[in-house]
């Protein structure tokens, strides 16, 4: 049986294998818009997830969710507003 925090891990790879896969569908001139994102570290993350599955990736997804997470929900909080507009 899974532990808690096993299970815990589990779904913040899942989360963050979705969130890169649907990064690479983004044109270059949005991401442009948002250079200090790593980008290419993130889609890069998302391959390793969906082929590495037996690889901890811990490390890669706390650095991803602290230097990257939070201007990347700046950055779409700002485009879903501008295009509201």
């Amino acid at each position: 049986m899974i532990s808690t925090e096993g299970l815990r891990l589990l779904a913040a790879e899942r989360s963050f294998e979705i969130v890169c896969n649907a990064l690479r569908l983004l044109p270059n001139g949005t991401k442009a818009r948002q250079a200090e994102i790593d980008w290419k570290g993130m889609v890069h993350l998302g391959r390793r997830l969906r082929r590495d599955y037996h690889r901890d990736n811990t490390d890669a997804l706390l650095t991803i969710a602290q230097k990257n997470l939070p201007p990347l929900k700046a950055f779409a909080e700002r485009v879903i507003r501008e295009s509201q507009s």
